[in-house]
């Protein structure tokens, strides 16, 4: 008993080490509003009928660095009401922890600073338009008969555009194989970087120090291109998986979220991640 008990105080000190040096190495600020939205792993995939005694699919919350608890099992955030919601209990609700990555004191103001340039690399999805239904379902049973895929589930779906997508999901093990390979494929373009890794992939981060808000854009598109990586992540207002909180899309199998690698010290300038990825414009 009294080394479950060790265990669990161990990885909840872990777990809080975890968070609270993320926010310190995006270059947070003690005096600034840190702004969190929390949205519920399940609930988001599948339509429900709300009812008084149903949960929120989402909400967004928000503190003073200063004022968040060191500790991860006493952190309360903030609703606009300024009622408190305990974070730990939430996550364990199945709610996932995510955070806006660059810097606005209100919620719905002006962004003032651009924290970090980042990429969302998702292995678990093979996502493709096909022109044809014929095309669609030919794909399809390719996909579905190749061993090295390991495809656990597949749909295709009409768009407004008259096109088919294509959605097909890598199972677990195939994920793990593709993360080595991310790694190794561009470790020279992620050195220096900071890396969380998902249940399905990484977020990499390039810690940025005063960065012009009119280059976000641009150079997260650039960065998208580069790696192949999520197209949506590419506005101020992006949300991220915040470290030290479990991802629980499947209940049966929670995924905590973590940093891989810290990458280095010195934060980059924009220009300088332009030129050490060659990056185009």
């Amino acid at each position: 008993m009294e080394q479950r008990l060790a265990l669990h105080a161990s990885r909840m000190w872990l777990r809080s080490r975890q968070f609270r040096r993320f926010i310190k190495k995006l270059g947070c600020k003690r005096s600034q509003t840190l702004h969190f939205t929390l949205v519920h792993d399940t609930m988001a995939r599948k339509p429900v009928q709300p009812t008084s005694q149903s949960k929120a699919r989402a909400m967004t919350l928000h503190k003073q660095m200063k004022q968040l608890e060191r500790q991860l099992s006493r952190i309360t955030l903030l609703t606009r009401a300024k009622r408190p919601v305990p974070l730990l209990r939430k996550n364990k609700e199945g709610y996932a922890v995510f955070m806006t990555v660059n810097y606005r004191e209100q919620a719905r103001g002006d962004f003032q600073a651009v924290r970090a340039h980042f990429i969302d690399v998702d292995l678990n999805k093979i996502s493709e338009l096909l022109h044809t239904s014929e095309e669609a379902e030919r794909r399809k049973q390719e996909l579905q008969a190749d061993p090295v895929e390991q495809i656990e589930s597949i749909s295709v779906t009409r768009t407004k555009q008259g096109l088919y997508r294509l959605l097909a999901q890598r199972g677990k093990r195939r994920v793990w194989q593709l993360k080595r390979k991310f790694l190794v494929r561009h470790r020279k373009l992620i050195r220096g970087s900071m890396i969380v890794e998902t249940k399905n992939g990484y977020h990499i981060y390039w810690v940025i120090r005063k960065g012009s808000i009119g280059w976000f854009v641009p150079i997260q598109r650039a960065l998208v291109r580069k790696f192949n990586s999520d197209p949506k992540i590419t506005d101020l207002a992006r949300v991220m998986r915040v470290p030290g909180f479990y991802h629980r899309k499947n209940p049966a199998s929670p995924y905590l979220v973590c940093v891989k690698r810290w990458g280095r010290k010195q934060p980059f300038t924009q220009a300088e991640l332009i030129r050490s990825l060659a990056l185009s414009l």
